[in-house]
């Protein structure tokens, strides 16, 4: 009895093994056919680009088409739309949809910064500390990574967005908001911070954000319901594991790459490469991000619905785990 139990148990773990081998076979009909990714044109979607330079998408899955999308909330939509079987997506994007809708699921993060939104405002405000900020004009982009980044930073001296006026500007606006004198301050995201400090060049300052508020980058696509659509979200993230190596390993190679690839400008690269951190990960940490700015914009009433929900049920590890089991800390 034992034997044949041992035996059963054999042939499941041949047949398991084979099965995930052969769905990670470019080969393989379960990826021959080709994918497609909605990418945001940022910097912090490099692994995508070197994947798609260095061949690793061709490699892993065959053919993948980069369908090139400006901003996280468009990738989504793509995405939900059936315009693209994955895309590109920040945190602040998987909250607030988390918050309506349960079809779509985050295979990885690839990115992180903790320095990629900025507090920015002219010298000639004298700004010096946050206290100055209390009474100010301060453009956001509502319901973004912006506005949370504000909530927190006043916070820490005791004030919230009550203390200070808030103008919304959408996030390519917020620069000419500043030079125009429309706000005293702005909170904005690259490029456009380095927009700002690169057009107002030493008329501004930029405040010490740096750790209140890190940005993840991360994979999203519709829920994995096949070992079709398992096959391939493994070999597209197996695609941007060996693309993270490359980074790592060819630093200036990597930015070469995106600076052509983007249309970048090179000391725009430069500066905000140092605080870009590539690896593949899911873990505690972006479940900590998500339930955070999920109560925030419970308490800020962005959204109808005032409960936060499980966003662990968002998160499928199984790829990631198939890549890199020590990559999954849930």
């Amino acid at each position: 009895m034992r034997m044949t139990i041992t035996l059963i148990i054999l042939i499941v773990v041949v047949l398991t093994i084979r099965a995930f081998s052969g769905a990670n076979d470019v080969n393989s009909p379960q990826i021959q056919s080709a994918i497609t990714i909605a990418v945001s044109t940022t910097p912090l979607s490099a692994p995508f680009y070197i994947a798609e330079s260095e061949g690793y998408f061709q490699e892993y899955c065959g053919e993948v088409i980069i369908k090139d999308v400006i901003g996280g909330k468009k990738s989504f939509q793509q995405v939900v739309n059936g315009k693209a079987d994955m895309g590109t997506s920040s945190g602040s994007v998987i909250v607030f949809q988390g918050m309506k809708r349960r079809d779509f699921v985050s295979l990885a993060t690839f990115t992180q910064s903790d320095n990629d939104v900025k507090i920015i405002g002219r010298k000639l405000n004298n700004m010096r500390q946050t206290i100055n900020i209390s009474g100010k004009k301060v453009g956001v982009t509502k319901g973004a990574s912006g506005e949370y980044l504000l909530s927190t930073y006043l916070a820490l001296s005791g004030l919230t967005t009550e203390d200070v006026i808030v103008r919304y500007f959408s996030p390519d606006k917020l620069p000419q908001a500043l030079i125009d004198n429309e706000v005293d301050y702005i909170v904005a995201w690259e490029p456009y911070a380095f927009e700002t400090n690169h057009r107002l060049n030493d008329q501004v300052t930029t405040l010490n954000t740096k750790n209140l508020n890190t940005l993840m980058f991360n994979l999203i696509t519709a829920p994995l319901n096949n070992s079709h659509k398992l096959a391939r979200a493994t070999c597209v993230l197996k695609s941007l594991n060996a693309a993270i190596e490359f980074i790592a390993t060819h630093p200036d190679d990597a930015k070469a790459t995106i600076i052509k690839r983007i249309d970048a400008n090179d000391h725009f690269i430069d500066w905000v490469w140092p605080d870009y951190i590539f690896k593949l990960t899911l873990n505690k940490s972006l479940l900590m991000h998500l339930k955070s700015q999920a109560k925030w914009m419970v308490k800020s009433e962005l959204v109808e619905d005032g409960e936060v929900p499980d966003y662990k049920l968002l998160l499928d590890h199984r790829p990631l785990a198939l890549v890199d089991n020590n990559a999954v800390q849930l």
